[in-house]
C-alpha cells in the first residue's frame, strides 16, 4: 500500500526522532567506565545526576561537586530567563504564524533547551567538553529541519543560557569549571548548526 506524502513525512519524523541523540559523553573512552555508566543511566532517564551519582563522578574526574550542584539547581531559572530574553527580542515567535506557534511547539523548544543544558552540565561534571554524539546530532539536525524548528532562535536562547551559567560559576568562585562549560556549549552549538555551516571546533 502506497503511503500518502504526509504519512511518509510522519514516518520519516518518527525514524529521525528515534535516531536523534545529543549526549556522546558515554563514548569518550578517556573517561572511566564507571563515569560513563553513571552518565548513561542519567541520560537514559533524561534526568540530572543524583546526589550520590554526582559525588562519584566529581571524585573520579576531579571536578567541583558544588559547582555542578549549583548549575543543576539553577537549571529551571536559567531556562526561564533565556526564554524571556528570547521572547523580548522576538515576540512574534509565539504569535499565530510564528515559528513557535502553537504553544506546544514553544514548549517542545524550551524542553529541548533544558535538556541541552542538562548534557552541558554532565560535561562540566566529567570535565569533558566533547559532549555531543556526531551521528545522533546529524539525525537531530534533520529532524529540526523537517519540523521547521527555528534553530537560530534556539541558538540565541542557548547563548543566553551560556551567559547566565557562566555568571553563576563566576559569582560562586568556580572559575576552573567555566572553561569546560564554555567549550561544552561551543561543542553543542557547533553540532546544532546545519551541516553546510559547521565550523572546526577550537
Amino acid at each position: 500500500m502506497n503511503l500518502t506524502i504526509e504519512a511518509q513525512r510522519q514516518l520519516r519524523i518518527s525514524e529521525l526522532a528515534k535516531a536523534a541523540q545529543v549526549c556522546g559523553i558515554t563514548k569518550r573512552n578517556s573517561l572511566p567506565v564507571e563515569v560513563r555508566e553513571l552518565i548513561a543511566n542519567a541520560d537514559t532517564s533524561k534526568q540530572p545526576l543524583k546526589v550520590d551519582e554526582l559525588k562519584k563522578v566529581c571524585v573520579c574526574c576531579n571536578t567541583s561537586e558544588h559547582a555542578v550542584s549549583l548549575l543543576i539547581t539553577e537549571t529551571n531559572n536559567v531556562t526561564d530567563a533565556a526564554r524571556r530574553k528570547l521572547l523580548d527580542q522576538q515576540p512574534n515567535l509565539i504569535l499565530p504564524g510564528g515559528e513557535l506557534y502553537p504553544e506546544k511547539r514553544a514548549e517542545a523548544c524550551w524542553r529541548d533547551c533544558q535538556q541541552f543544558l542538562r548534557i552541558v552540565i554532565y560535561g562540566v561534571a566529567c570535565d569533558c567538553a566533547e559532549i555531543t554524539d556526531t551521528t545522533g546530532m546529524a539525525a537531530l539536525r534533520l529532524l529540526y529541519k523537517e519540523m521547521k524548528v527555528p534553530v537560530p532562535a534556539m541558538m540565541y536562547a542557548l547563548a543566553q543560557m551560556r551567559k547566565l551559567t557562566t555568571l553563576i560559576l563566576e559569582a560562586s568562585g568556580h572559575l576552573r569549571e567555566i572553561d569546560c562549560l564554555n567549550r561544552a556549549f561551543d561543542n553543542l552549538i557547533n553540532a546544532l548548526k546545519p551541516s553546510d555551516s559547521l565550523m572546526p571546533e577550537s
